[in-house]
């Protein structure tokens, strides 16, 4: 992409820089020769991007890269030219948090761990909601310590807040009050600054209400249109849900939906679970961050499916059950459904990979089509496909059906 938009052999500050950048990401994929080729060339591009230019981020990334690619001595050279630049006061423009912490990185570079630490302690507090900042110079500062073998902790009270997905049971069977406490002493652990779930009637509310007012951000993900998932999840249980409700719908940062439904399924729910649980999973891997999921359950429910994938990946669950059931006459009874996952493909699949998949591809409108009831096995014979033909383009729709 870079290569076809004509930026390979331009002399532009941004697009040496960008060319520097994709290169570093190429470098830490690969290990002797090629990594040293690419590093070099990377910082060959950094420098040429800073020029005479008083500029101080494609300096502090040709430090860096000096760095990893074992030249110390180059390293602490740029770095401290990086710091000559930043003391003069006369530098191109930045955003006083890049400022700071483009400080701290030359400091860690010249063996200054305290002072590293210390300027981007004052860096955060100068834009302390700049996320996707703050993870961008955690990365970087995290490749420096590993590659002087020194602890990787050293940030971690700086990283962004924890993305949360949580999820519970329809309607309280006991005293809410009790539940909250119990809750309340999680969320003071887990300290989330992002939440992702649904908002049925019970703990799914309660859950919404008290993460905002810890000041994190809600990120609401229904199995279906808003009004049709307000009616059958929500109203039953009583007007006072359905205010909480509605008062939690205008306070979210998003509301995400999943489109196509008319009636609410047991499908349609798992997989808007999925979908919120992918949501925080992402969302953590963007900041830098750890995803954690909360989950209120009876003590005789059975794990979900998706719960189990969730913990097969090692992910942090905190785990509340409750005792006591729910009136039956209180539940809402849902229609089953299906999840099906459709692969499509301009190109033919390959005989092996159907009679691997067990499925028969259907031609329907010059598109070959897969389906499957399971995404993960959709995923994997996708993967399969384009690694034996990567030149052919895949679409993958996973939807619920009646």
């Amino acid at each position: 992409m870079f290569e076809a938009a004509g930026w390979l052999n331009s002399d532009e500050a941004d697009a040496l820089s960008l060319r520097g950048r994709l290169l570093k990401d190429r470098a830490l994929r690969s290990a002797g020769e090629d990594r040293t080729r690419y590093f070099d060339e990377a910082e060959a591009a950094y420098m040429r991007a800073a020029g005479n230019r008083r500029a101080t981020y494609p300096l502090i990334n040709a430090a860096t890269i000096a760095f990893l690619n074992g030249k110390p001595e180059r390293a602490q050279m740029l770095a401290q030219q990086t710091l000559a630049v930043l003391e003069s006061g006369d530098y191109e423009p930045e955003t006083a948090y890049w400022l700071g912490a483009t400080r701290a990185e030359a400091l860690l570079l010249l063996g200054d761990i305290p002072g590293g630490v210390t300027a981007l302690e004052a860096a955060v507090a100068r834009a302390p909601q700049a996320w996707e900042d703050h993870a961008a110079t955690i990365r970087q500062l995290q490749l420096i310590l590993q590659q002087a073998n020194a602890a990787n902790d050293l940030f971690d009270h700086l990283r962004p807040p924890v993305c949360l997905h949580f999820s519970g049971i329809i309607h309280l069977p006991v005293q809410e009050e009790g539940i909250r406490d119990v809750v309340e002493a999680m969320l003071d652990q887990i300290r989330p600054g992002f939440a992702f779930g649904a908002l049925a009637a019970g703990s799914d509310i309660l859950i919404g209400e008290m993460v905002l007012a810890r000041g994190a951000r809600l990120h609401v993900v229904l199995p279906g249109p808003v009004d049709l998932f307000r009616e059958s999840s929500v109203i039953p249980f009583g007007d006072q849900w359905a205010r909480r409700f509605d008062t939690l719908i205008e306070a979210a940062d998003a509301v995400e939906t999943l489109g196509g439904i008319t009636r609410l399924s047991d499908a349609a729910v798992t997989l808007a679970e999925e979908m919120a649980m992918g949501l925080a999973i992402r969302h953590a891997h963007s900041l830098a961050s750890k995803a954690v999921a909360l989950r209120l359950r009876r003590s005789t429910d059975q794990v979900k499916a998706s719960e189990a994938v969730w913990r097969r990946r090692g992910l942090p669950v905190y785990d509340l059950a409750i005792d006591r059931e729910s009136p039956a006459s209180m539940l809402a009874t849902l229609d089953t459904g299906r999840r099906r996952a459709i692969l499509a493909s301009t190109e033919a699949f390959p005989a092996d990979l159907e009679r691997t998949s067990g499925n028969r591809p259907r031609f329907v409108q010059d598109v070959w089509l897969m389906d499957f009831d399971d995404l993960g096995h959709a995923i994997e014979i996708a993967t399969t496909f384009l690694r034996s033909a990567p030149e052919n383009s895949l679409g993958l729709v996973y939807h619920v059906v009646d």
